[in-house]
């Protein structure tokens, strides 16, 4: 069994490690919500004898797939995690993320190796936070941050709060800038067993460069993509996330490798138009390359038109000034929503399959 010294502590209750058990069978066998039960599911995958548990990858280093992650590695993690944010015997988190991945299952896992108060919430596009108290930690998604700015007066009480598993957009960034509280972007994946750098986003002493935690440094290959080097890993990763590799320790993050553009021999991160384009504009985006007979893959801009109505004439001219006219979108496409996967990030194949067949 893997080391749970303090038990749980769940909801400020205190459930010592040998009742964990009986207590995981009770809600597996009860009428609790499935979201709930999958926790609990979690928690006994974790207290079993074997030295590892199986984890779905979301895709950051390739094609999703199924792998096997050390708990010994895990609890290193999470111990990192704690000490990086100072947190303590008792301080309260909350879990709002579905436990099915990693963000989630680490978030139950600091709470089992270092004694903190799990707070448990449904994991929505806007979590419910109201009537529990200050919480000293909490993950969340990009998604789940901008909506719960509808409610900035309970977002506050997040003393410090860690944002990860997909791009944060500018406009975001900007919005969460002059929060009082602490606000952090993460990098990481299910094979680093979550998040290996971190990135202050605001305050005054905000960082344009993610930071490795202790015990981990980066490398980049020729294709100018990061690779993870950490002492609680058997092995380093090789990443497809292009970079701006400052040195061992700081990087800034540029876009995906897998997502490049060939359009008439010149490689284009669609990233980086479709941040210039959202910061302008402020309408949400993503940037395809489709196939052409002249450039090999032209850029398509596929704007998310909702209820909105967008003055694709003026959208233009914007596009026009804040980009180089290699860059330009050679067509713009509006679609009612993009299509997004379970971690909220834009499903680019799904995009381009359904582009191809209009």
């Amino acid at each position: 069994m893997i080391e749970a010294s303090h038990g749980l502590i769940l909801n400020n209750r205190i459930y010592p490690i040998d009742a964990l058990p009986d207590l995981c069978h009770e809600i597996l066998n009860s009428t609790e919500p499935d979201w709930k039960k999958k926790i609990f599911s979690f928690i006994t995958e974790w207290l079993n004898e074997a030295e590892y548990i199986i984890q779905e990858t979301s895709g950051t280093t390739g094609d999703k797939k199924q792998i096997r992650l050390s708990k010994k590695a895990m609890t290193a993690s999470a111990r990192k995690t704690c000490e990086y944010f100072n947190l303590k015997f008792g301080s309260n988190i909350l879990l709002c993320l579905p436990v099915e991945f990693i963000a989630g299952k680490m978030m139950v896992v600091r709470a089992l190796v270092s004694g903190l108060n799990l707070l448990i919430t449904e994991p929505t596009s806007m979590p419910n936070i109201d009537g529990l108290g200050t919480i000293d930690f909490c993950s969340m998604v990009p998604l789940q941050a901008y909506n719960s700015l509808n409610n900035v007066d309970t977002l506050r009480r997040i003393r410090k709060l860690l944002i990860g598993g997909a791009e944060i957009r500018d406009e975001l960034e900007m919005m969460l800038r002059d929060m009082p509280n602490e606000v952090y972007a993460s990098y990481g994946m299910a094979e680093s067993c979550s998040h290996v750098a971190v990135r202050k986003i605001s305050g005054s002493d905000y960082e344009r460069y993610y930071t490795a935690i202790a015990g981990v440094s980066f490398a980049s290959d020729e294709r100018s993509c990061l690779i993870i080097k950490a002492d609680h890993l058997d092995e380093e990763i090789i990443t497809n996330d292009v970079v701006d590799l400052v040195n061992e320790q700081k990087f800034r993050w540029i876009g995906r490798y897998d997502h490049l553009i060939n359009s008439g021999g010149i490689k284009i991160v669609p990233e980086e138009i479709e941040a210039a384009i959202s910061k302008a504009s402020g309408f949400d985006c993503a940037v395809i390359g489709l196939p052409d007979i002249k450039l090999g893959q032209k850029v398509v801009l596929v704007l998310e038109q909702g209820s909105e109505q967008i003055d694709l004439k003026e959208l233009q001219t914007t596009i026009d000034k804040e980009l180089p006219k290699h860059l330009r979108p050679k067509e713009i496409i509006c679609i009612e929503s993009l299509p997004r996967n379970h971690s909220y990030k834009v499903d680019r194949k799904q995009l381009k399959r359904h582009l191809l067949s209009l």
